[in-house]
């Protein structure tokens, strides 16, 4: 094995373990579509979720800070209907689905039309922000935009 093979690998590794998330809520309701442009315009992603402890380290961002409500995160299964980050085009592997969703329910509020974005939370229906709900992606919420951001600690030094 090549020296610049072992060092990508190493960097790789070390690169890996030092990014943190951080997480901006916009509490002004817009669809799906515009948070994404929002996040994107403010130098930042409409957020994702990829895992559990992604998802306990945002559930937790939003309880300390008092944050309710249903959000937009960037899932929509509006190519192929498989779900797939927007944000990146990776398919959503870890999922947090409450009891029942998605259901794609195709009702007034969403003329028909089905829900195919991803909502964190959905108040109406369980208290608790975790939690993920299919929602029409025309209809209006608040929103979570992300941006990974080099960490430094004393773990992160070789």
């Amino acid at each position: 094995m090549s020296a610049f093979y072992i060092n990508f690998i190493l960097f790789y590794i070390i690169f890996q373990n030092c990014v943190c998330e951080k997480y901006i809520v916009v509490n002004e309701p817009v669809s799906w579509f515009q948070a994404l442009i929002n996040c994107k315009n403010a130098g930042m992603e409409l957020a994702s979720v990829n895992s559990e402890e992604e998802s306990k380290a945002l559930d937790k961002f939003l309880k300390d800070n008092g944050y309710t409500y249903g959000y937009w995160l960037a899932g929509t299964n509006l190519g192929d209907g498989s779900y797939y980050w927007a944000t990146t085009g990776r398919k959503v592997i870890y999922t947090n689905w409450l009891s029942g969703q998605p259901d794609n329910a195709k009702t007034e509020y969403n003329k028909r039309e089905g829900e195919n974005c991803i909502q964190l939370g959905m108040p109406t229906y369980s208290p608790k922000p975790n939690g993920w709900n299919d929602y029409g992606c025309k209809g209006t919420l608040p929103y979570i935009c992300q941006k990974d951001e080099l960490c430094y600690s004393d773990e992160n030094i070789i």
